[in-house]
């Protein structure tokens, strides 16, 4: 390796300011996205969806009052996909109260009509949904 390979290694380590360069958190959630999906055995999901169509369904599993895994499905690309991702992220590992206060935000910097905002909210719309459906005690099965 030469040395200006070891100093563009270096400077790729460093995560970037700009949100949608290769290496920054968000865009790692963006185009590859670590909760893409469905977790096994989830607990409860909801989906929702904005008046152009465009929804995020988000999966949660619990088990003893704790968030164990979180996967989403979404038809937003980009910006659905970070926004679903980092929500999922975010609640990982919480209680369901903890959980309910922890929506994530959008990065600092954005500006206020940016698409990321948009797939923020239904993200953290479909999360509280999923939330308050896996607080829901069992219905009683009568079989």
């Amino acid at each position: 390796m030469n040395p200006a390979e070891s100093s563009s290694r270096k400077d790729r380590q460093d995560a970037p300011a700009t949100p949608w360069l290769p290496g920054h958190p968000l865009w790692e959630a963006a185009f590859d996205p670590p909760h893409l999906g469905i977790p096994a055995n989830p607990t409860a999901s909801a989906r929702v969806v904005d008046h152009q169509g465009g929804f995020i369904e988000i999966f949660v599993s619990v088990a003893k009052g704790r968030i164990v895994d979180a996967g989403f499905l979404t038809s937003l690309p980009g910006p659905g996909m970070a926004a679903a991702s980092l929500w999922c992220a975010a609640v990982l590992g919480a209680s369901l109260a903890e959980a309910v206060k922890a929506p994530p935000k959008p990065p600092p910097g954005l500006p206020a009509v940016h698409e990321l905002r948009r797939a923020v909210r239904l993200a953290a719309r479909a999360g509280q949904s999923a939330l308050v459906r896996a607080a829901r005690p069992p219905a009683p099965h009568n079989g």
